[in-house]
């Protein structure tokens, strides 16, 4: 009979409401755990975590001219380490659960970044790519102070303009690993306060914590394999330059045999026996060293297969990892949506049981006071009637003397 309830419902609901409206009674309330976050928290949140994304965007695109143009292995060394150090410490300060600390940290690691890169210890760290280096980091830097002009209050604005500026001179970033005092500290000695508010709603905690999982699953296997990357590259070069110094010291020999054997006329009698004397010992040592060399090439060669073999497996593996991660991320994702359904659907369904309750109870009293107000009168009508008539009827068969 489903069919016949909705109807039924909305006719009961219409006059209820009515009746809740004008005796200014409030008959249902639904609250959910946690304090909903503000209009302006809600869009901190969103503007940090998509300026995070750009920004990590942004270094990983000219890290990556520089990689592919240059030959230049400390460039190509730092444009790796920068791209590290920058992503992961703007991913780990945009995560930050009250919006406006996360804020503070992005601002503040932009203005850091951009005073390293022009003046600080990075100031000549990339060569002819360092004007490009500056250029994409100031832009960077303008975009995290638009965004917090844009969202806060004017004196919220200039008391953290000013605190990031300060700070950033005050603890400058010293290396490309980034690490750094954090902001919030000092923005509590400076402020005073720390309004660290709570996640907001049950709904809204479970919505950050989907969000952060995704972020970390996106950014984390790619700082692994730039690491594993870069270290390879690094093992690489010191083999090749330790492979050059054994064949300059192979030549040498070559050519100081060569000299002594090449001019017996032009030396005197004592230095020829010297001569004679010492070019056994000095063959011998060639050819052991010949045989040394060879054995350390060979060695080198097969080292360098047996890193590329493990590279290609490690990159692998991290890739097969970031895609199992995914998977976990999107089923937990989708597990936690479907909690957070069953929990609302749950929360309508009891709080209709609580409505449909509280109507049979309103209309059980309404009819009751309806038969009370107009069935007493009724009665009382009746009655005076039939005493009346009785009355009339008495009068009427008494004989007047």
């Amino acid at each position: 009979m489903m069919w016949m309830q909705q109807p039924r419902l909305t006719g009961i609901l219409i006059p209820l409401l009515a009746a809740s409206l004008l005796c200014g009674c409030k008959l249902v309330e639904i609250t959910m755990p946690g304090e909903p976050l503000s209009k302006q928290d809600v869009a901190l949140r969103s503007q940090t975590r998509e300026f995070a994304t750009i920004a990590a965007t942004t270094i990983e695109q000219v890290a990556g001219v520089m990689e592919r143009d240059s030959k230049d292995p400390a460039i190509l060394t730092r444009a790796a380490q920068w791209k590290i150090g920058a992503i992961g410490s703007l991913r780990k300060a945009s995560l930050r659960t009250t919006p406006t600390l996360a804020l503070l940290e992005t601002w503040s690691l932009s203005r850091q970044m951009t005073l390293f890169l022009d003046q600080g210890p990075g100031a000549t760290a990339f060569g002819p790519y360092q004007e490009m280096v500056k250029t994409n980091v100031l832009a960077l830097q303008s975009r995290a102070s638009n965004s917090a002009k844009l969202l806060l209050s004017a004196g919220d604005f200039k008391q953290m303009s000013e605190f990031v500026e300060d700070y950033a001179i005050q603890y400058p970033i010293k290396d490309f690993s980034f690490e750094r005092e954090p902001a919030v500290g000092r923005w509590l000695d400076f402020r005073g306060n720390v309004d660290a508010t709570p996640a907001g709603t049950t709904s809204e905690a479970l919505s950050d914590l989907a969000d952060r999982i995704q972020i970390v699953a996106q950014h984390v296997p790619d700082e692994v394999r730039w690491r594993v990357g870069m270290e390879s590259k690094q093992m690489e070069g010191a083999m090749m330059r330790a492979g050059v110094t054994l064949e300059r010291v192979d030549t040498a020999l070559k050519r100081i045999a060569e000299a002594a054997a090449s001019s017996p006329t032009t030396i005197s009698n004592a230095v020829q026996e010297l001569r004679e004397g010492f070019l056994p010992v000095l063959d011998r040592f060639e050819k052991q060293w010949g045989t040394t060399l060879g054995t350390v090439h060979l060695e080198r060669e097969a080292l360098t297969k047996s890193l590329a073999v493990e590279r290609e497996a490690v990159l692998k593996a991290v890739d097969q990892q970031r895609t199992a991660l995914t998977q976990t991320v999107d089923q937990q994702r989708a597990a936690i949506m479907q909690d957070v359904h069953k929990l609302t659907t749950d929360t309508i369904e009891q709080s209709m049981q609580q409505v449909r309750g509280l109507v049979r109870d309103v209309l059980f009293y309404a009819v009751l006071l309806a038969v009370v107000i107009l069935g007493i009168p009724f009665f009382l009508g009746v009655w005076v009637g039939r005493v009346s008539t009785k009355r009339a009827t008495g009068a009427a068969a008494t004989p007047s003397k």
